[in-house]
């Protein structure tokens, strides 16, 4: 009898260890699961801008595999574009919710979680163009045409449009002073074009007469190229026109914001400005046919960091692991364009030219 009981308890043992190795196989062989944490400016004077990339993860989400969404999970959280808040809802995403990546909008905000984020070694995917966003970061990359690209394709078109005394303000903010400083750099490069003033205002400023002042006593310019978060961007274009600055505006892509537009009177129909090239007509479509009226600007970029992250991840989630995978990507195939790692955390996006119609479009310059 006591040698039956040993039998059966040994027999139970071995089961038991059976199972939990049938157990570890197949938990060896799932995808990991992923919580990706989103920071975006869906209130302030960007919200359009943010809503706008929260439609692109919701389009994202809904594309994605049937395994993929049950592994995935996306939580976004507001920060106004501003940076204690953007740190405040880092902290959160990062200690409670243990998100395992993060998706930011901006660079001052992806500059501002920075430091949460590499000390965790969490992977940062940020909508932004300021190098400084990766330069000195192993774990942040910028997800936004380079600035250097961005930057020389507004450079071509002055040039080939025969422009050649530029005048230039902007505003003291990471996005707008990375944007500025590539531009100065394609002057100082070539030398087709003569910057004939260079001012920079403050973030917190209403009113900017005495700067737009200095810059009319330079005499005429071709062009006043304006670097200006939506908000502040209004009120500049408004001053100089009121002042007697009647040069043709000219800037980036904070241009499609249409509160901007229509807070000017349309003082910038006809600007023109150099953007992220438009996604895939699919996409575009797609994002017509189910947020009729809206922007997508960013969407896209939105779009495709939730998919990078999804391939990322497929055998292992950990930091080193995604940062790898985004670092070498070749000719990848994002809605956005084909796009490939430059190999210091930053990718080869497409670049393209518009100009604002009466109504605050964004129209398409095909030369």
């Amino acid at each position: 009898m006591g040698m039956n009981v040993r039998l059966l308890i040994s027999l139970l043992v071995a089961l038991s260890g059976l199972g939990t190795m049938t157990e570890s196989l197949a938990q060896g062989s799932s995808e990991p699961s992923l919580v990706i944490g989103a920071i975006l400016p869906l209130t302030g004077s960007s919200a359009a801008f943010g809503l706008a990339s929260k439609r692109g993860i919701e389009l994202a989400l809904e594309d994605l595999s049937a395994s993929d969404k049950a592994r995935i999970k996306v939580i976004i959280e507001d920060d106004g574009l501003n940076n204690s808040r953007s740190v405040t809802a880092a902290h959160k995403l990062l200690t409670i919710d243990k998100a395992d990546a993060l998706l930011t909008w901006s660079s001052g905000t992806a500059l501002a979680v920075a430091g949460l984020s590499e000390a965790r070694k969490i992977p940062q995917l940020a909508v932004a163009s300021d190098p400084a966003v990766s330069r000195v970061h192993r774990y942040s990359f910028n997800y936004w045409p380079i600035p250097e690209t961005e930057t020389k394709t507004l450079y071509d078109y002055l040039k080939r449009h025969g422009k050649k005394r530029v005048a230039m303000v902007t505003q003291v903010s990471s996005f707008p002073l990375a944007m500025r400083d590539a531009f100065a750099q394609h002057v100082h490069d070539e030398g087709a074009l003569q910057i004939i003033a260079d001012e920079e205002i403050s973030s917190d400023a209403t009113d900017m007469r005495s700067t737009l002042l200095k810059i009319k006593a330079k005499g005429a310019a071709d062009g006043l190229i304006i670097a200006f978060w939506p908000g502040q961007l209004a009120s500049i274009v408004r001053q100089a026109r009121e002042l007697g600055i009647s040069a043709p505006l000219f800037g980036y892509e904070t241009f499609e914001d249409k509160a901007s537009f229509h807070a000017t009177g349309k003082l910038l129909h006809n600007a023109v400005y150099s953007t992220g090239a438009d996604a895939r007509p699919d996409f575009l479509e797609k994002f017509r046919i189910k947020y009729p009226g809206e922007s997508n600007y960013t969407a896209s970029h939105s779009y495709d960091i939730i998919r990078l992250f999804a391939e990322a991840s497929r055998t292992r989630k950990d930091g080193a692991s995604i940062a790898q995978f985004l670092r070498t990507l070749r000719r990848y195939p994002s809605v956005s364009g084909e796009i490939s790692s430059t190999g210091d955390n930053r990718f080869t996006l497409p670049t393209t030219l518009k100009r604002l119609d009466t109504n605050g479009d964004p129209q398409p310059i095909t030369e």
